[in-house]
C-alpha cells in the first residue's frame, strides 16, 4: 500500500490534474474551474476540499438538488483525489455508493471533501462527504469509492 502524501503535494498534484483536464474539449458536468473549485484548506494529508454552487437547474421535481447531479459531484471529486494522491493519468470508477442524509438545496455554497481512505498498485479507495460550509457536523451526503488507478507508462 502506497503512503497517503501531504496534503500540499496533494494539492500540487490535483492542481496539475485540473489543468490538464480543463484543456480537454468536451468535458462533463462538473466542470472545474467553473462548476466547481479546489478550495484553499489546510486539511489531513490525503484529503481535498471542493466547492461548488448549486443552482435550479440541477433540481428535481421536489426542488432540491438531484441526486444523480450530487453523485457525478462525489464522483469526480473522489476520482481526482485518488488521481492526485496516486499519480495517474485516470482513475475510472469501479464501483461506488451514495447515501443521502439530507436534502441538497439548490442556489447554495456547497462543500465536498474528498479523502483518501487507501491507495494501491492497481486502485484507490476513496470516501467524500457534502456539507454547507455554515454546518460542517450536518452532513448532506456520503460517498465511498473505488477507482482503477492508470500509471503513466515509463
Amino acid at each position: 500500500m502506497a503512503d497517503t502524501i501531504s496534503q500540499n503535494e496533494l494539492r500540487r498534484n490535483a492542481m496539475e490534474f485540473i489543468r490538464l483536464r480543463a484543456g480537454i474539449p468536451i468535458q462533463a458536468w462538473p466542470r472545474f474551474g467553473r462548476d466547481v473549485i479546489l478550495a484553499e484548506e489546510d486539511g489531513p494529508a490525503g484529503s481535498l476540499l471542493f466547492s461548488c454552487r448549486t443552482d435550479a437547474s440541477m433540481c428535481n421535481p421536489l426542488g432540491i438538488v438531484h441526486g444523480g447531479v450530487t453523485a457525478a459531484l462525489v464522483d469526480t471529486c473522489m476520482g481526482i483525489t485518488c488521481a492526485a494522491q496516486c499519480g495517474s493519468t485516470g482513475t475510472p470508477t469501479i464501483t461506488m455508493t451514495v447515501n443521502y442524509a439530507r436534502p441538497v438545496p439548490p442556489d447554495a455554497d456547497i462543500r465536498v471533501r474528498a479523502h483518501t481512505v487507501r491507495v494501491g498498485h492497481s486502485s484507490g479507495q476513496m470516501s467524500a462527504e457534502v456539507f454547507l460550509p455554515e454546518a460542517p457536523d450536518e452532513l448532506l451526503v456520503t460517498a465511498t469509492g473505488v477507482y482503477s488507478v492508470k500509471r503513466p507508462r515509463p
